[in-house]
């Protein structure tokens, strides 16, 4: 069985690594394993199981994501379309995506850390009745090892000294740049500008530097942290808005923790955000006081931020924007939003919770008295539906109008300025939508109470994955 490994060179898989490419039989692929069906040809005892001494233990896979993906075949007679798995780390310590063949992804299933590489190739052989050899696992194992994707000592040692100098250092490396929008600075400028001639869009901002806002009642907008290139629409009526809108110096924004270790409610980061464009300047002693203020470990904290793109993508359009086209000074302060799930699940509410009351309270006092210009800004997406995020039906053109009927009844409680109302259009669904705005648009509005006079809906819109049949959908919203 002959199973080429190393770093992959097909251009159709780009950077993606590493490989296994010959696909299992269909025998294979549809045989049971030992952990769904007791029938099935159960793992030989391995050496640290019997207490005897043998060969090292293969390290477990670490837990991943996986994704299927039809790669389609080149121009070359004779190709066909190919099926791999993606492997991403939600973590994002890993720095890149891994694509191996659906017959090594049954392979490294068998990575649980207890198994020697000949217990793992015989188990394989038993499993699927395919031959493989032991300096197959290892080389697989190496590879896979190499890209972080194995808990192992080397991914210790690796993870333990990138957030040993992450942790000490005063900026936050712009963890996007080149994947999520372009790193050349040129071309983001372009990039950028051609948000506001998209469809659906305002219209181009005029040349040469932007006029001074006019008036300074925006005090705050929703915005999607949403792929720049899906939500192009959304984000200029929104960043419109600020340019005409607002005068702020300092812009808190409220972001959405993807893949936080904590439970707390808020995470702050004292970190400046590099882009690049320019630094984005944090106002640190406002966020020290305020990271204090969570209750969450500071190394804890810092490193929700690592990786979490809600907030990456505002200081971005915020530099090239107010910064390069606008010629204006600001700070911001990072703040990560906690997953509002728990609160659901216990028949709760955060706007009952002393930890996210106590926040708040202190976030609007120290707003107060800094005496700043402020603006907040929430980044965030509305409803994540489809197989992606776990629902059982594909969502197409059809569906997406019903999502939509019941997205503008939840933002119509937002535009009444009543966090009651918006919590409840969640909660008497479970939040079986996936929203992931909930946290943030309530602390806004809690924020926003005795400020706002009104909100109004400045553009809605909905993204269809295809691949997936999954769709996110999103919107801009201002608060005067």
């Amino acid at each position: 069985m002959d199973w080429p490994l190393g770093m992959e060179s097909n251009a159709r898989r780009g950077s993606l690594y590493p490989s296994v490419c010959e696909r299992p039989s269909e025998d294979a692929r549809s045989m049971p394993t030992p952990e769904n069906d007791p029938a099935a040809p159960q793992p030989p005892q391995s050496a640290a199981a019997s207490g005897l001494p043998g060969e090292p233990l293969v390290p477990a896979l670490r837990q991943v994501k996986a994704e299927a993906v039809n790669l389609k075949a080149g121009e070359a007679k004779g190709q066909e379309d190919e099926m791999v798995i993606v492997l991403q780390d939600p973590e994002h310590l890993a720095p890149q995506p891994a694509v191996l063949s659906p017959a090594a992804y049954a392979l490294v299933q068998l990575f649980d850390g207890n198994r020697t590489a000949q217990e793992i190739a015989d188990l394989f052989e038993q499993m699927y009745g395919q031959e493989v050899k032991t300096d197959q696992v290892l080389s697989l194992q190496r590879e896979l090892d190499a890209a972080l994707y194995l808990s192992s000592p080397h991914f210790d040692k690796t993870v333990r000294e990138a957030l040993t100098g992450y942790l000490k250092a005063k900026v936050r490396p712009a963890s996007h740049a080149g994947t999520g929008y372009p790193e050349d600075p040129d071309e983001l400028k372009k990039f950028v500008e051609s948000f506001f001639g998209a469809k659906d869009a305002p219209g181009a901002l005029p040349a040469g530097t932007l006029p001074p806002a006019s008036s300074d009642r925006v005090k705050a907008l929703m915005l999607p942290h949403i792929d720049f290139n899906a939500g192009m629409a959304a984000y200029a009526h929104g960043y419109k808005a600020l340019l005409e809108a607002s005068q702020a110096d300092l812009f808190v924004i409220l972001g959405v923790a993807h893949q936080a270790m904590s439970e707390a409610p808020f995470l702050v980061s004292k970190k400046d955000l590099s882009t690049p464009l320019r630094q984005v300047a944090t106002e640190r002693a406002l966020a020290g006081r305020l990271q204090k203020a969570a209750g969450v470990e500071e190394s804890l904290a810092e490193f929700a931020h690592k990786s979490e793109h809600s907030i990456e993508y505002q200081a971005v359009l915020l530099a090239a924007l107010l910064g390069e086209r606008a010629k204006r000074d600001f700070e911001v302060l990072p703040i990560l939003c906690g997953s509002v799930e728990g609160f659901i699940e216990s028949d709760a509410s955060p706007l009952n919770d002393d930890a996210f009351k106590r926040f708040v309270e202190a976030l609007g006092e120290e707003l107060e008295r800094s005496k700043r210009r402020v603006c907040v800004l929430a980044s965030v997406d509305l409803s994540h539906i489809g197989p992606k995020f776990g629902h059982s039906t594909s969502i197409d053109e059809k569906l997406l109008k019903p999502v939509a009927r019941a997205d503008r009844q939840m933002l119509a409680s937002i535009e009444k300025l009543d966090p009651a109302a918006f919590f409840f259009e969640i909660a008497r669904t479970q939040n079986s939508r996936n929203v992931d705005a909930v946290m943030a648009m309530l602390a806004l509005l809690s924020l926003g109470k005795d400020i706002f006079k009104q909100a109004s809906l400045l553009h809605y819109d909905q993204f269809l994955e295809q691949p997936t049949k999954s769709a996110v959908t999103f919107a801009s919203m201002s608060f005067e």
